[in-house]
């Protein structure tokens, strides 16, 4: 965990504002959590809790992250511009590698299948013999 003050320069508040959005689309997606607290997503991130605070802090204002206190705790999830806007950077950072693994494609994989539906014998998945 790093422990410097608070990144807070015009492409530092871009990063961690893509990044932040990212983790809580793919958290909720995973079923992490749709709320989590700043200690269930300080693992995935690398800063300090007095950065990711600052940040968490400035989401909610902005109007991507909603807060909610409960006793000690305070449970951060996306709202529905947020979500849309994680949702968007998350696909944009992993495209490409969202698809279909070794074996993995179905009967619509334009690679591995020709337009009649029959399984091609040089697929580049190379599952033709599968």
């Amino acid at each position: 965990m790093k422990t410097q003050g608070i990144e807070n320069t015009p492409i530092q508040l871009m990063f961690w504002k893509d990044e932040i959005l990212q983790v809580l689309y793919w958290m909720d997606g995973e079923g992490i959590g749709s709320k989590v607290t700043l200690m269930q997503m300080l693992p995935f991130l690398n800063t300090s809790e007095e950065n990711l605070r600052y940040h968490l802090d400035k989401l909610v204002i902005e109007g991507l992250l909603q807060s909610d206190q409960h006793d000690t705790r305070v449970q951060y999830c996306l709202s529905n511009i947020g979500k849309q806007e994680g949702g968007k950077h998350f696909a944009e950072a992993f495209h490409g590698m969202q698809k279909a693994g070794h074996g993995e494609c179905g009967p619509d994989c334009e690679f591995c299948y020709g337009t009649d539906g029959v399984k091609l014998d040089n697929c580049v998945h190379n599952c033709a013999s599968q």
